[in-house]
């Protein structure tokens, strides 16, 4: 069933109401929008939210169990317990979900996050016991360089490459796929083993859709919202179309606020779009992140009442760009590392930032400015899909193969760390205490020992390098001399100037990281050794005290007698 035959053609009163709803919204959003008004605006109705959870006392203790606080994305987005989805199936019956109902409109969705890699058989669990019949994915896989969700339906067709989840009994097979210019339209088919039932389920996946941001015009966006609603998955004789982002309330919020508010104007002819709000986020918290997705909300609104009762508009088809594979969730993972050279060429990062700046200059090989300071926060530092996957694997290699792959350092020993403990007190060396020149001497042959038991992991810092004297960094000592030339600096960062193939990206970051431990260990050595010579120092300046005091009372005792 599609949308247009459960919402019924527009009769010209009712585009009569239509227009004056939207003069009257356009005057609402205008008169905000003057000076710093709309932040105001957005505030103000956030504390309204606020206060009004508090005061019905909405709580999210189920989300906030030991045994459900992993099964959540963020820790600061949780569902209301009264509203939350209760999975029937299995062990666990929590999933970080609502159910957003706003009757007026005769709309319900059910609101979730993107899933983690632990609650891909949740999401779909909830899919087949709600009766959904459609997912509405608004994020990408990856924004930002980071992971917002998890791929959590199979990218290939065939049921030989279905997704198989046997801790929830269902199969996912990609049956078809349909890509646009700003989404891509997938069709599954959901199979219960127990039963051997199978259902459709369509997702629609907004790719164009910046995380806290907005998208490029109103104009697609209501194209993508035409396409939902002509599917029929929100008409409501059939289950809850699932919407998530990444949190499932900025862009979901978004996309809720501004469908319920069109439909309340195709049915009433008004809408009270900061009212429809607070409604929504009664049974979901934070829905609309932004002030910015607030103003687009409005924009859409306001567009929305015109277009999606022209025609024109709605004549006008999005053209298909490509239906023969699932290519776009492949080019959304991180591919294979790239080869690098130009990398390789670059001096030795110096000590603990040179694994920053390996990443900062992956990104600078390919012509990217790369500020120095919050380097992740920035969606415009690595803006090109190549310096984005560059700086993504030179991330995973040096979290997981390098860490795996390094030479174990020496430990510490123990023995000095003892005695600096002891020396840290003003109170060790008692003045007045008269000890023996004997004691005395054996202190300071506990001290000379000590001290022998750190030179014998001497290391001597040469241009970055250190060199040490054990067996497990031979090859660190090969490189610790000066270099007399220019060429003999490459051949010490792993570059052969002979012609001769120059030294993988995996080793020569391997080797960075281990002279970057090798470093930390040198200056905490140094440091030991400091406070050791300040030990045998004080130790010096306290014997020598006593020996005057004794000298000084002896003396006097000769006097006297």
């Amino acid at each position: 069933m599609s949308e247009q035959k459960t919402s019924g053609s527009p009769s010209p009163t009712t585009t009569k109401d239509n227009a004056a709803a939207r003069q009257k919204i356009e005057t609402e959003y205008n008169n905000k929008k003057t000076g710093s008004g709309w932040h105001r605006f957005y505030k103000e109705i956030s504390e309204k939210c606020d206060r009004g959870a508090k005061e019905q006392q909405f709580s999210t203790l189920e989300s906030e169990r030991s045994q459900n606080r992993g099964l959540n994305r963020y820790r600061d987005v949780n569902p209301y317990d009264h509203s939350r989805i209760v999975l029937k199936r299995g062990s666990v019956d929590y999933i970080n979900a609502n159910l957003v109902k706003l009757e007026r409109a005769d709309r319900q969705y059910i609101l979730t996050q993107g899933p983690l890699e632990d609650t891909v058989g949740h999401f779909w669990l909830m899919v087949w016991e709600q009766k959904s019949s459609a997912i509405l994915m608004l994020n990408k896989l990856m924004e930002k360089k980071q992971i917002k969700c998890h791929l959590y339906w199979p990218n290939q067709l065939g049921p030989e490459k279905a997704l198989k989840l046997p801790n929830v009994q269902l199969t996912v097979e990609l049956v078809r796929c349909e890509t646009y210019q700003n989404f891509v339209r997938r069709w599954f088919k959901l199979t219960d083993l127990e039963t051997q039932k199978s259902r459709e389920v369509m997702q629609f996946h907004y790719i164009t859709w910046p995380d806290f941001g907005i998208p490029s015009s109103p104009d697609a966006f209501l194209k993508f919202l035409q396409q939902v609603r002509d599917s029929g998955c929100l008409s409501n004789d059939v289950g809850p179309a699932v919407v998530h982002c990444s949190a499932g309330i900025g862009r979901s919020g978004t996309f809720c606020l501004v469908d319920c508010c069109l439909v309340l104007v195709d049915k009433h002819g008004e809408c009270n779009v900061s009212q429809v709000l607070c409604e929504l986020r009664s049974y979901r918290m934070g829905l609309i992140q932004t002030s910015d997705q607030l103003d687009f909300s409005y924009q859409a609104i306001i567009e929305g009442i015109k277009k999606l009762n022209d025609p024109s508009f709605l004549d006008a088809k999005e053209p298909i760009i490509g239906n023969e594979t699932d290519t776009h969730a492949q080019d959304e993972l991180p591919p294979p590392l790239p080869p690098r050279t130009h990398s390789l060429n670059l001096p030795l990062a110096p000590n603990a930032g040179g694994v920053l700046s390996l990443n900062m200059r992956a990104a600078q090989s390919n012509g990217e400015e790369v500020a120095a300071e919050n380097i992740g926060d920035k969606p415009s530092v690595l803006s090109s899909k190549d310096a984005l996957n560059n700086f993504i694997n030179q991330h995973e290699i040096i979290n997981a193969e390098v860490a795996d792959s390094l030479r174990p350092l020496p430990p510490l020993p123990s023995r000095p760390l003892r005695s600096l403990q002891e020396s840290d007190s003003d109170e060790d060396y008692d003045l007045d205490e008269e000890d023996d020149d004997d004691d005395d001497d054996e202190e300071d042959d506990d001290v000379d020992e000590e001290y022998e038991t750190i030179n014998e992991l001497d290391v001597e810092p040469v241009n970055g390098n250190v060199s040490t004297t054990t067996p497990q960094a031979d090859d660190v000592n090969a490189n610790s001399e000066k270099p007399a030339a220019p060429a003999e600096q490459h051949k010490a960062n792993g570059i052969d100037t002979a012609g001769q193939t120059p030294a993988s990206p995996e080793n020569e970051l391997k080797r960075r990281k281990r002279t970057e431990q090798q470093a930390h260990l040198q200056k905490q050595i140094n440091n030991m050794k400091r406070k050791l010579r300040e030990s045998e120092d004080n130790q010096k300046a306290s014997k020598k005290g006593r020996r005057d005091n004794n000298r000084n009372r002896s003396h006097k005792m000769c006097k006297k007698s």
